[in-house]
């Protein structure tokens, strides 16, 4: 079972919060998205659907309300 998410409904509306930030720094050090995807789950909870939308979130390739859906 995926831990709930950790960060508040402002944080993930926040595209500059350092939580994004962090994703995209993994993201231009060449991390996995599989990679990625796990850091994210384990510093910042959630499942599979939201890592993967986080990281898509913070490298500008889906909508911050793309996952504002899923965690509603």
């Amino acid at each position: 079972m995926a831990s709930p998410l950790k960060i508040g409904k402002e944080t993930v509306l926040d595209a500059h919060s350092v939580e994004y930030e962090w994703i995209r720094n993994l993201a231009s050090d060449g991390n996995s998205r599989e990679q990625i995807n796990h850091l994210i789950q384990y510093c910042l909870g959630g499942d599979d659907q939201i890592a993967d939308t986080m990281r898509l979130v913070a490298t500008k390739q889906a909508s911050m309300y793309d996952l504002m859906r899923i965690i509603s």
